[in-house]
């Protein structure tokens, strides 16, 4: 009897594959098993794509079947923008453990980048179920949604975001943008206000606060925070021609 590399359980001699976790029992298996893992890891710290995927790829054709494992593939594949191949590595891993919402939540990724809009919110909301405070979920389905013209669904999703972490820039900046869209000009106003005061950098927040202000008609503030934006980046071209419009206004 031997234990299991992942959950220790003990192996007879003939078992193929463990019982309780699924992991290989071949005597090749373990050594390429964390070889896979400890190339996994090394990725996910900033190490090379290739070899990785190559360790990996050598322990699957070996029969390993672990789902952090086909998880990682998936990943690397994602990154090298490979979609067909995460996309089946995700499956697969999902497939070994449902209740996975990391991988639930990297199939989504694939989905919505392979222009999956529908089934890219259908698995985040599943990921959703098993983890309710996966805040980068909620993130995701909001952008599906503003996609798919779905307003005030992509705002809900942006509030949640929100509510996990107030300080969030693209989720407060994508709540302008949304409101704005629905001519709901004060709260977009509020959201920008909160990027730009947490990213006083930020010359796209900049330009949309003054285009809120423009469109809630508070054309003085307007063309303060434009010329801000124009000091920011002199090449921004819209924002430089409100300027010139509003500084013609009389009264300003």
């Amino acid at each position: 009897m031997t234990p299991c590399i992942q959950c220790k359980y003990e192996l007879a001699p003939d078992f193929r594959f463990c019982p309780r976790c699924g992991v290989p029992a071949a005597k090749n298996i373990p050594d390429q098993y964390l070889l896979a893992r400890r190339a996994m890891e090394g990725r996910m710290e900033g190490g090379p794509v290739g070899p990785a995927i190559a360790t990996l790829l050598k322990a699957y054709d070996l029969g390993l079947r672990d789902a952090h494992v086909l998880c990682g593939l998936g990943i690397l594949y994602y990154r090298l923008g490979d979609i067909g191949s995460a996309t089946k590595y995700l499956e697969e891993a999902i497939a070994l453990k449902p209740n996975f919402p990391e991988a639930h939540y990297d199939l989504a990724l694939a989905y919505y980048r392979g222009g999956q809009i529908y089934k890219t919110i259908a698995t985040m909301e599943r990921c959703l179920e098993l983890s309710p405070d996966y805040a980068a979920a909620h993130y995701w389905i909001g952008i599906a949604n503003y996609h798919l013209g779905r307003q005030q669904k992509a705002i809900d999703s942006f509030l949640r975001v929100v509510e996990l972490n107030p300080a969030s820039k693209v989720a407060n900046y994508h709540l302008g943008v949304n409101f704005a869209s629905l001519g709901q000009y004060d709260k977009a106003i509020h959201h920008f206000k909160l990027v730009v005061e947490n990213c006083p950098e930020d010359e796209a927040a900049f330009y949309h606060l003054g285009m809120a202000y423009y469109e809630a008609d508070k054309i003085p503030e307007a063309l303060d925070v434009l010329k801000h934006a124009v000091k920011l980046d002199p090449s921004d071209r819209r924002a430089a021609q409100m300027v010139e419009m509003l500084t013609d206004v009389p009264g300003v």
